[in-house]
């Protein structure tokens, strides 16, 4: 199988041209419930589901916005004892230390998933949910390797493909056509708002691709489940003992 991705970064973004996550901060909870028709609330839970199902003490969320998979994943029992929250903007740090107030077993840090200032085999599970397609992949799963322990697994909740074709193409319909106008009225005009996520969408590799890509990276006993058709899917490696 041709595992060459047709875009590193899917999305074509670049946070250094444009701060759209620090300027959307305070209203992306109410953006996320507006693009997804609520659902991402069902993917975040499945996640946040199954990384409490994990044995590992020390989780590292990355990309993590407003702290979503955190926060639903501190209000399971089991799962890690203690989760470094991480994302590149402050602004969206900021929401998160809001939404996890009160909670316990949680650190913020302000980290670039590309660079983490994490060190070397120091975590046992690692997760990024909706940051994948706005990020160079090569790179993450690097870092996402890198600071794996041998035995540590890797998460990604991410855009997926429709595996019935004709299916898929009316989602890309709605989402081409319905969802700009949906989301210049939430955002006041911010194209950059959803310009990004109908490129990362188109962009984003199917599941077996990305799996290809994991397995390429070293990561082992690679899966996915596809959630809501495969609108999106929750891809699971290991990196080897």
């Amino acid at each position: 199988m041709d595992v060459r991705p047709t875009r590193a970064n899917a999305a074509a973004f670049d946070p250094a041209a444009d701060d759209v996550f620090a300027r959307i901060a305070g209203r992306y909870d109410r953006l996320c419930d507006i693009f997804s028709l609520m659902a991402h609330r069902l993917w975040k839970s499945r996640m946040a589901a199954r990384m409490a199902g994990e044995t590992g003490r020390l989780a590292l969320d990355v990309a993590s916005g407003t702290g979503d998979i955190p926060f639903r994943l501190l209000r399971r029992s089991g799962g890690p004892s203690r989760i470094l929250v991480s994302d590149i903007c402050p602004q969206m740090l900021a929401q998160a230390r809001k939404k996890l107030d009160g909670a316990e077993r949680f650190e913020l840090c302000q980290l670039d998933a590309h660079s983490l200032d994490v060190e070397d085999a120091s975590i046992d599970i690692y997760s990024i949910s909706f940051g994948m397609k706005i990020c160079d992949r090569a790179r993450v799963l690097d870092e996402a390797y890198r600071v794996l322990k041998p035995g540590g697994v890797f998460y990604c909740l991410e855009a997926a493909r429709i595996p019935f074709e004709p299916l898929h193409q009316l989602y890309l319909i709605y989402m081409n056509w319905c969802l700009p106008l949906i989301a210049r009225l939430a955002t006041s005009g911010d194209r950059s708002a959803y310009d990004y996520l109908l490129r990362g969408v188109h962009e984003f590799p199917r599941q077996a691709v990305f799996a290809e890509e994991l397995r390429s990276k070293g990561f082992e006993n690679v899966s996915f489940e596809s959630l809501t058709f495969g609108i999106v899917a929750i891809h699971r490696g290991v990196k080897p003992r």
